[in-house]
């Protein structure tokens, strides 16, 4: 076996767009760039690609940004951040099946530093949880064909009142990033590596 993937830890990272690492198990304060998370979260498809047109999660995190409390928002740009490092899973195979509950942990640990570098609280607010399921239905709605049969995802599954653009990625980075500095100038977070 080559000694490069055996199961240590400390070999479980990627090269970033920017060039440097990201440690997936052990993530590093100075490997977190907002410069690689606005990339590489425009460079990815929601749903598993499966829409009509090409939507990035750094759009929907925008978007999000834009649905919660001034004091939220910053949070709710970042909320889907650690996908910048270890992609996403779909719904169903997040939360129906084994592999979710690895993903999961993972994905917070990436997030509770992701916080931690940019002064936010560990805990996402609840009005981010909010938003983000109020945009899960107008995406559904503006990005996926018709069911063809009657399936709910909710009791409540009443659409945010936002138009989906499907930017693409080089606008949709110059976007997010924009936002980040305004956010965090505004709130006085750190910005890590803004280049």
């Amino acid at each position: 076996m080559n000694p490069v993937f055996t199961h240590d830890p400390k070999n479980a990272w990627i090269q970033t767009a920017g060039g440097g690492i990201f440690h997936i198990l052990e993530p590093q304060q100075d490997e977190i760039r907002i410069t690689d998370i606005a990339h590489a979260l425009s460079m990815m498809c929601r749903f598993t690609g499966h829409v009509r047109r090409f939507y990035s999660v750094a759009e929907h995190s925008y978007y999000a940004s834009l649905l919660v409390p001034p004091q939220d928002a910053l949070w709710a740009l970042l909320h889907d951040s650690p996908e910048a490092y270890i992609a996403d899973l779909n719904r169903p195979l997040k939360h129906c099946t084994p592999v979710g509950a690895t993903y999961m942990e993972i994905e917070e640990r990436i997030m509770d530093a992701i916080a931690v570098k940019f002064g936010l609280p560990l805990e996402a607010p609840a009005s981010v949880k909010e938003a983000d399921r109020a945009l899960l239905y107008a995406e559904r709605d503006q990005l996926l064909p018709p069911y063809p049969w009657d399936k709910k995802w909710s009791e409540n599954e009443e659409p945010a009142k936002m138009h989906i653009s499907g930017w693409l990625p080089e606008q949709a980075r110059e976007i997010f990033l924009q936002r980040f500095n305004y956010l965090s100038t505004k709130q006085g977070a750190t910005n890590g590596d803004s280049r």
